[in-house]
């Protein structure tokens, strides 16, 4: 063989090499995923799902977000129907996990680690899921915050059913330290739109004023209730100077907040350090909805310009929350452009093994307690 022609051979696979290294990955686990299983030509995919890659004959998942990342690889287990009417954060989970256990290099890292992760096989093992596909039967059980439970039933009979705890850092893939990074690299990118709450509100006949009821976290004086207004035969939510602590706390629960209304964020990091973003509260909030979680208020102190209080935004399928010890200067409630919301943000607080991090509710006052 010539020079010239070796020449052109090795450019060639050098050409290849780079090509196949040029995707980008959402988590450094599905980098190696895609190491380890030779996908090649993933940078060459359009945006969605791709289903042209197998393992031993299966079919794998493939999906390229709009920002040109690989967000998940795993075998197809589930439909896009059952994903849509029935969301939860297992599926990716699932899919890459039974995917990870049987095609990990034992003798890696990740290997090693799954191991020794609290997933139980009660039915089966992992192997059993590479005769499984999305028309077999697919049953979930959960107790919010702490366990899930599946099983996968083919002609009448349990083929593989396991349970693994709420354990965000399990389900993701990710690290604190990567889920730290991945947020600050999410917020900013989150786009807004108008957010309908699929939760109905029943105005009374009579009366100007009305507080919708929802739950409380952790004891009651942390809360998601909202107050209503009525004026010329409309309802509102109430946004007035004079009765600001309502106000400020139906701000704090608006996923449709102002767009002007900024959010100067320190954001609490592995290892003692704190990043600081901006964001819009709007953009915010309906991050954290899109992440399933639901957010509840509790006040700490007032001045005569601020209000301090906490927002906790629990995902009860998730097994964490996120919370925001936030500043909130009242003349926000007239004019949302006028100053900026300020608080420090602590992401993916475990919670399914009752977490050191939280907060004790007795330092939280209720509403009525607080002067206006």
């Amino acid at each position: 063989m010539s020079r010239n022609v070796c020449l052109a051979i090795t450019l060639f696979v050098l050409a290849c090499t780079m090509q196949a290294g040029a995707a980008t990955f959402a988590t450094k686990r599905l980098q190696g995923m895609a190491a380890y299983l030779h996908l090649a030509s993933l940078d060459t995919l359009h945006e969605g799902i791709c289903e042209a890659y197998t393992y031993r004959g299966r079919p794998l998942v493939v999906r390229k977000n709009k920002w040109g990342e690989i967000e998940h690889i795993g075998l197809k287990l589930f439909t896009q129907t059952l994903r849509e009417t029935y969301p939860l954060p297992i599926y990716d989970f699932l899919e890459r996990y039974l995917l990870e256990r049987n095609a990990c290099p034992l003798d890696t890292e990740e290997g090693f680690r799954m191991q020794h992760d609290h997933v139980n096989f009660h039915v089966g093992r992992e192997d059993a899921a590479l005769r499984l596909d999305s028309t077999v039967n697919f049953t979930e059980n959960h107790v919010d915050l702490r366990v899930y439970q599946v099983t996968w039933e083919k002609n009448g009979k349990v083929v593989l059913k396991m349970s693994f705890e709420m354990n965000w850092q399990l389900m993701s893939g990710c690290n604190n330290v990567e889920l730290e990074e991945r947020i600050m690299q999410l917020l900013p990118r989150q786009e807004t739109s108008e957010y309908v709450s699929h939760r109905k509100v029943n105005f009374p006949p009579e009366g100007d004023r009305f507080v919708r009821r929802g739950d409380f976290f952790v004891a009651p004086p942390i809360n998601n209730h909202l107050y209503y207004t009525r004026t010329d035969s409309i309802w509102t939510p109430v946004r007035d100077i004079t009765r600001p602590t309502v106000s400020v706390s139906n701000i704090m629960l608006d996923a449709n907040a102002d767009e002007g209304l900024l959010l100067r964020l320190n954001v609490d990091r592995y290892g003692y350090r704190r990043d600081a973003m901006k964001v819009s509260y709007r953009q915010f909030m309906q991050f954290c909805l899109a992440e399933g979680c639901t957010p509840y208020f509790g006040f700490k102190q007032k001045t005569d310009s601020t209000y301090t209080g906490t927002l906790f935004l629990v995902n009860r399928t998730g097994g964490y929350l996120h919370m925001l010890s936030a500043v909130i200067p009242t003349r926000v409630i007239e004019d949302p452009g006028s100053a900026a919301i300020e608080g420090v943000l602590y992401t993916y607080i475990s919670l399914f093994n009752l977490s050191d991090k939280m907060i004790n509710p007795s330092k939280y006052k209720r509403k009525e307690d607080i002067n206006d």
